[in-house]
C-alpha cells in the first residue's frame, strides 16, 4: 500500500476593518484561503478594508483528498475556526511568534485529521 503526502496552503488575512459607529479601526483575522468557507468575509479589496498582515501556513496531509474536498474538510472539521481563535491574541511582535503560530495551526489541523481517521475506523 502506498501513501502520498499532499501540500495545501491555508492563508489568513488580518485586516483593519472600518467601523461606522466608532472612529477607530479594529484588526481582525479572517481566512483568505480556502475560499469555500461559508460565511467568509469578502476580500479586503472588495470591502475597503486595509490588509495589515497575511499569514501562510503550509499543511502536509496524508488524507487522499483533492483540493476542494480537503478545503471542505477544513471547514467542516472546525479546524479553521480553531486556527482563527489561536491567531486572535497574537501580535507577532516577537521573532518566534510566527513560527510558533504556524506549528500550532498545523497541530490543530493534524488533530482534526486524526479525529477524522479514527471516526472512519470506528464506523
Amino acid at each position: 500500500m502506498e501513501f502520498g503526502v499532499s501540500e495545501y496552503t491555508v492563508v489568513f488575512r488580518r485586516a483593519l476593518r472600518k467601523r461606522t459607529s466608532q472612529r477607530t479601526a479594529r484588526a481582525v483575522w479572517t481566512v483568505a484561503r480556502p475560499f469555500t468557507r461559508p460565511g467568509a468575509a469578502a476580500p479586503a479589496e472588495l470591502t475597503g478594508d486595509t490588509v495589515a498582515q497575511v499569514f501562510f501556513v503550509p499543511i502536509y496531509s496524508t488524507l487522499a483528498l483533492d483540493t476542494r474536498a480537503y478545503e471542505r474538510f477544513l471547514v467542516q472539521s472546525g479546524a479553521l475556526n480553531r486556527a482563527l481563535r489561536a491567531l486572535n491574541g497574537l501580535t507577532f511582535a516577537q521573532p518566534q511568534t510566527a513560527e510558533n503560530a504556524r506549528k500550532q495551526i498545523q497541530s490543530i489541523v493534524m488533530a482534526a485529521e486524526v479525529n477524522h481517521i479514527v471516526r472512519k475506523m470506528s464506523a
